[in-house]
């Protein structure tokens, strides 16, 4: 039990001196143009992987915790709201079934113009899931919807040219028969002008 007991403890100060380490290099920084150029109307953008987590459900008690990978870009003018890209795709598989989900839609957001490093995102696309049985192939449930995806974004930056993105939002999605809306943790991995 005390063993136990000392591995949580030493988990949490892990985890806490992680956090500190991140913020701190977070307000010292490499600076982005939006901290050094903010009155100019630069061209700013990127492309990169994204990795989402998404729960979904279906029908015959399937679901669970699903990793979902994709890619992101999107350009824009400094001061403006920036327009993008976003495509994701995923599956889960149990013992018996294996569900794959595909979205792509658009991406608008901008900075919180107190805090470049702070951002709203709202994507918004189609999406597409199967259900089908692992052993004959056989798809037992098909389907597309549309889907509103509002999310909040922290930016940490490597450098000038490479920044890391987190974000927590919720995904709105029409699909009839599963259930893929709920909570969307996402983080990307940006290469282009900041």
């Amino acid at each position: 039990m005390a063993d136990m007991n000392m591995r949580k403890t030493i988990y949490f100060l892990v985890l806490s001196f992680t956090l500190i380490a991140v913020q701190g290099y977070c307000l010292s920084g490499p600076t982005l143009l939006m901290d050094s150029k903010a009155d100019t109307s630069e061209f700013v953008g990127g492309i990169g992987p994204l990795v989402k987590y998404k729960r979904v459900s279906a029908p015959s008690d399937f679901g669970g915790d699903m990793t979902v990978w994709g890619i992101r870009a999107f350009g824009g003018k400094l001061n403006d709201p920036e327009i993008g890209f976003i495509y994701s795709s995923g599956s889960l598989s149990g013992t018996s079934l294996k569900f794959k989900l595909d979205m792509a839609g658009l991406t608008l957001e901008d900075s919180f113009r107190e805090d470049s490093r702070v951002k709203w995102r709202a994507s918004f696309g189609v999406g597409q899931y199967s259900l089908q049985s692992r052993a004959s192939g056989l798809v037992m449930n098909k389907g597309s919807f549309a889907f509103l995806e509002p999310m909040l974004v922290g930016v940490l930056p490597m450098s000038r040219h490479i920044v890391l993105e987190f974000g927590v939002g919720y995904t709105f999605a029409g699909a009839t028969g599963v259930r893929v809306e709920g909570l969307a943790i996402n983080a990307e991995l940006l290469m282009g002008k900041f």
